[in-house]
């Protein structure tokens, strides 16, 4: 009867450890988690800063007929060269004379160093064609009233988004998410979206940023109209100072209207 009360108590033991032990496992496994998403917000975040005031820069620049535009994704001539990480389209050599919707981040362009989520892998990177050139001889009309994006991202119009791919998965089917067993090797021009991004539509340019955790682990930041229109608004206001407002005083100050140049006339509306 001692033997039996031992054991039984033993068994007790046991399965208290055990549980004690599986419990500690998932709470550090959520920890891990969280640390791993905090981490890839982070990285997210600075790229959407940079890209912003990429824009701005490049808004504000004299010379620039395309004010606002986004740069196109990494030019795929590009991978693995020393050329890495700069946008397209781009003289070469190489050569990219078109800009794809999708691809990686072009970190270069940006100034940044090659960004990579808690997975080691680069970011991608997906803008709205009516943000960006589409070829190097294209125009783009960005004004007050913009469009609104081109990308939906869970069912929000989207200027452009940013994602932290994390590791290949095999990707389950479930809505709005079809089965890819995604595949990853050297980084090459043939590189396929699918391979790093779950759940979207290249052709529509939709995508979300959540899903079943057996169809999906990427992590994602948009951004927005509202994010990008007062640093472009801003860069235009300076250049305008800069570039407008001393054209009109040359042309309005002189004996012709009467005025001189410390008291310069405008025209009527």
């Amino acid at each position: 009867e001692r033997g039996a009360a031992l054991l039984a108590l033993l068994a007790v033991i046991m399965l208290g450890a055990s549980w004690f032990l599986l419990s500690q496992l998932n709470a550090e496994s959520g920890v891990m988690s969280a640390v791993k998403r905090n981490r890839n917000a982070e990285v997210l975040n600075r790229a959407k800063l940079a890209l912003i005031g990429y824009v701005a820069q490049q808004a504000a620049t004299t010379g620039e007929n395309n004010p606002g535009r986004l740069p196109c994704p990494e030019a795929v001539n590009s991978i693995g060269t020393s050329d890495e990480g700069i946008a397209a389209p781009r003289v070469g050599p190489p050569t990219t004379t078109t800009c794809s919707s999708i691809g990686r981040l072009p970190w270069r362009t940006l100034g940044l160093e090659k960004l990579v989520d808690t997975a080691g892998e680069p970011l991608w990177y997906v803008v709205g064609p009516s943000w960006s050139l589409t070829n190097s001889t294209s125009t783009l009309l960005i004004n007050s009233n913009p469009p609104a994006g081109g990308i939906t991202v869970d069912g929000q119009q989207t200027v452009a988004l940013i994602v932290a791919p994390e590791a290949a998965m095999n990707v389950q089917t479930s809505a709005g998410c079809t089965a890819r067993n995604q595949t990853r090797s050297a980084p090459s021009p043939t590189m396929d979206a699918r391979d790093y991004i779950e759940c979207f539509d290249s052709a529509a340019l939709q995508f979300v940023t959540t899903a079943p955790s057996t169809s999906f682990n990427d992590q994602a930041v948009r951004i927005t109209v509202a994010d990008i229109m007062p640093a472009i608004e801003a860069a235009i206001a300076n250049r305008i100072d800069r570039e407008v407002v001393p054209a009109l005083k040359n042309l309005y100050d002189g004996s012709t209207w009467g005025t001189s140049s410390t008291n310069p006339a405008f025209p009527f509306p």
